[in-house]
């Protein structure tokens, strides 16, 4: 064992030992192998091994293949009933959406005729009530005609009996100051002529209410007989003054 040179460290001093010293007995490399002669029989079992093998890989192919084809067979097999059993159902489906929808149809189609009736009866309803309206209308209008005439005579009679009295009591009162002076005559007859001339306008005034009446009613007769009644199209009124 030989020591080398001292080395200064950090901590101290640090040295190198070697234990053996370097020797040239190591192990050589092998030589390469004599060449052998080849035979043909060692060609022939070569190609036979080779033959073999090659025979093994596309046995192995041809295996990986078969198991690669029934395995495709199995999945198409798969997809086929799925899509069968997807086609069934969408049929299925399909079918009971038809039916589901037809019986909506119906049942609307129903529905609408109920209310289609109804409407109808409805207005057959308003049709007979309206008809009803208009003859009771068309008796209340020829009643009040019928009232108005009466009291349109009984006011006149009662106006001419006034008036025939009225008459006879100037007639009376004429007579009766006939011996009065001139003066008081002539003032009586000038009162008289002033009741007699407001009583005529009187009488004028109401004539020509009566008058205008009449004409109102003959128009209202008019407009009735040109446009009667008839059923629920018809949408004229009467207005009684």
């Amino acid at each position: 064992m030989s020591t080398d040179g001292a080395k200064e460290s950090t901590g101290g001093i640090a040295y190198e030992y070697i234990l053996k010293p370097a020797s040239d007995d190591g192990p050589r490399p092998p030589s390469p192998p004599k060449e052998k002669k080849i035979t043909h029989e060692d060609i022939k079992q070569k190609l036979l091994k080779a033959e073999e093998r090659r025979q093994s890989l596309e046995a192995q192919k041809l295996e990986t293949i078969a198991r690669d084809k029934a395995k495709i067979e199995v999945a198409a097999s798969k997809v086929q009933e799925e899509v069968e059993n997807f086609s069934r159902l969408t049929k299925d489906k399909l079918r009971r959406s038809l039916e589901v929808t037809k019986e909506n149809r119906e049942a609307q189609i129903k529905a609408l005729q109920d209310r289609l009736r109804d409407h109808l009866g409805k207005v057959e309803e308003v049709c007979k009530s309206s008809d009803k309206m208009a003859k009771e209308l068309e008796e209340k209008i020829n009643q009040k005609f019928e009232t108005y005439e009466e009291n349109r005579n009984a006011q006149l009679q009662a106006m001419l009996v006034r008036l025939k009295d009225h008459a006879q009591h100037i007639d009376e009162v004429c007579k009766a100051s006939e011996g009065a002076n001139k003066s008081t005559e002539q003032k009586i007859i000038q009162k008289m002529e002033n009741a007699i001339k407001n009583r005529q306008e009187r009488l004028q005034q109401i004539q020509k209410r009566m008058q205008e009446h009449e004409r109102k009613i003959e128009e209202v007769r008019k407009n009735k007989a040109e446009n009667p009644p008839l059923g629920c199209g018809d949408g004229n009124s009467v207005e009684s003054s």
